[in-house]
């Protein structure tokens, strides 16, 4: 038997964390002594283990419903959620690296010149930046920027400081900032110069290239665990028929 501290200990955790872990059943409960303590297992240290690092690479919602193909056994399911997930990922690390590119002087100029009315409506700025007017319009609703309307054609007057801003704002949705934080970095940023958007660019690039490295630690310690429920799920090196 395992006790809760030493599991805490390991992962760096507290005991707390590890109930609630349980009382949200992304294990097996485990069984109890007759004094009413938890008797962890080996088995009960893999799913800490794999739970652990599987909430930090790709947030507990997706976590709780990996979790729970592994516990009913269906294996392709955890495997096909987790694929899912990297491509989320891969879908944020391109946004990030075609922001980054835009952001170069010839680029930049280019993004931001207006034609002689100076602004853009929502579907050329859609078109312009490759992000879906869906998008721009949640923005929008949720405060991010602030977009004028024409007074003669009702239309959104997006100039070249909005074009900045839902260039900024795309990259770094495409990181791991909530609104609030988009929202307090947009309050303090100056949108005069791609430097600073550059720089974050750069910061968000190493965030998605940590989130990538968490997301490998997340598969090893899975895969010890379905190693552990079925020694003989995997085969590591199949025969030629395979392919």
């Amino acid at each position: 038997m395992i006790r809760p501290i030493e599991i805490a200990r390991e992962l760096n955790i507290s005991t707390s964390l590890l109930r609630h872990y349980e009382k949200k059943q992304l294990l097996p409960l485990p069984e109890r002594s007759s004094s009413g303590y938890r008797l962890y297992t080996q088995e009960s240290l893999h799913y800490f283990r794999a739970i652990r690092a599987t909430t930090i690479a790709y947030g507990y919602h997706a976590a709780e419903k990996i979790m729970n193909t592994i516990q009913t056994n269906d294996y392709t399911a955890t495997f096909w959620l987790i694929n899912t997930e990297q491509v989320k990922l891969n879908q944020r690390k391109k946004i990030s690296d075609q922001t980054l590119a835009l952001l170069h002087e010839e680029e930049w100029q280019e993004i931001t010149q207006m034609p002689k009315r100076g602004w853009l409506t929502i579907g050329e700025t859609a078109e312009r930046l490759a992000i879906t007017e869906t998008a721009i319009r949640h923005w929008t609703k949720e405060h991010l920027l602030e977009v004028p309307r024409d007074p003669e054609s009702n239309y959104r007057m997006f100039d070249e400081h909005a074009i900045q801003q839902l260039l900024f704002i795309r990259m770094i949705r495409a990181s791991t900032w909530s609104l609030n934080e988009v929202r307090e970095i947009l309050s303090q940023f100056q949108a005069d110069s791609p430097k600073r958007m550059i720089d974050l660019a750069e910061q968000s690039l190493r965030t998605l290239n940590e989130l990538l490295k968490r997301q490998m630690i997340s598969t090893k310690y899975i895969y010890e665990l379905l190693q552990y429920l079925q020694s003989d799920f995997f085969e590591d090196f199949p025969s030629s028929d395979f392919y």
